[in-house]
């Protein structure tokens, strides 16, 4: 039965999913530290909305931003927690709808001491300098298996256009979003020079998102 929160919903998860884009930058031993250049930061997109503390709220229990990436040919897997958001959405309007996404990049965990140490580092996620990873969407349309949900990522100073196809399922005053995307984490920059190729850590990132939210009364 279609529910008319659904459209809104997605955009959550595509904030999730893209905030995990940053995940992908796996590192390659203990010396993937090699100097960078770093550009000065760019804000994401300014959303209108009516209710700066939003009308849905994320829950952290089955909610999840995973990642996978390979490591010198062996695929390992990571994830980000404490993701927060503001999304607003008005069933009887879905094309009105806002959604901001804000990942600490900080509480990466990519399943290894020496990753874990080096991906806050300049040349993966530079996290002195560009803490968080935001997404903020343009816009939510229906897709053929589901929904797209249309936004830019803003990571480590570059903000890219991100497309992300996703399922939603809603239960009452709950919902869960579901979504699972390929991307070339070199975007934004993610893994400079000499850490840019597939020789060590591969470009292509494959993200699992899932966001359960419950609505306000």
């Amino acid at each position: 039965m279609t529910h008319p929160i659904k459209p809104y919903l997605l955009s959550i998860l595509a904030g999730a999913s893209l905030a995990l884009i940053g995940c992908s930058n796996a590192s390659s031993a203990d010396q993937l530290s090699a100097p960078t250049q770093e550009t000065a930061p760019v804000s994401p997109p300014a959303i209108s909305t009516t209710n700066i503390n939003g009308n849905w709220d994320i829950q952290s229990e089955g909610s999840h931003i995973k990642f996978t990436a390979k490591q010198e040919g062996e695929p390992f897997t990571g994830s980000f927690e404490g993701f927060t958001g503001v999304i607003n959405f008005d069933p009887a309007a879905p094309e009105t709808a806002t959604v901001e996404i804000k990942i600490p990049l900080s509480s990466v965990d990519a399943g290894s001491k020496d990753r874990n140490s080096t991906l806050p580092g300049k040349v993966w996620f530079s996290t002195k300098k560009f803490p968080e990873a935001i997404f903020t969407s343009s816009e939510i349309s229906t897709a053929d298996n589901g929904y797209i949900a249309r936004g830019a990522l803003s990571l480590k100073g570059k903000s890219v256009p991100v497309d992300l196809p996703f399922a939603l399922s809603v239960e009452g005053r709950q919902a869960v979003m579901s979504a699972r995307i390929k991307i070339d984490r070199t975007r934004w920059d993610v893994g400079a020079a000499p850490w840019d190729t597939d020789e060590w850590v591969s470009r292509e990132v494959e993200l699992d998102i899932q966001v359960t939210a419950t609505r306000k009364p």
